[in-house]
């Protein structure tokens, strides 16, 4: 059997009040800061686009 969170069936009144924050503080390690991620995301993106661009230009040119 695949093992179960057995906080997901346990009704958000019997959790205590700071339980999320606890949860996804577990999730936030390693991870690297907000604006260094979309500079990374935006950045690639604009390079894939520029591929893109420069390819069709090079071969319908």
């Amino acid at each position: 059997m695949i093992p179960a969170d057995s906080r997901v069936f346990t009704s958000q009144v019997m959790m205590p009040p700071r339980a999320g924050h606890i949860v996804t503080s577990d999730y936030s390690e390693g991870k690297w800061p907000v604006w260094l991620r979309l500079l990374t995301i935006i950045g690639l993106s604009a390079g894939l686009w520029a591929v893109i661009i420069w390819t069709a230009v090079s071969i319908f040119g």
